[in-house]
């Protein structure tokens, strides 16, 4: 199984980075609040440039690109 990537995106330079995946998952998000977690990912629209992870919202990823 491949290793996930935890740790954020240092050079993300939007103003709502703390509302992006890569940073709420190294916080543990994805953990700690997994019912929230699932309804950002569920039925992804977008998908992350940068790290790969998908998501329901643009606001929620880095790089959005539509899939």
């Amino acid at each position: 199984m491949a290793e996930e990537i935890t740790q954020q995106n240092t050079e993300c330079c939007t103003g709502g980075h703390s509302e992006h995946l890569c940073y709420l998952i190294s916080q543990g998000f994805h953990l700690s609040d997994e019912q929230e977690f699932i309804i950002l990912i569920e039925d992804a629209e977008y998908r992350c440039d940068h790290c790969g992870r998908h998501a329901k919202s643009d606001a929620n990823l880095c790089v959005p690109m539509r899939l």
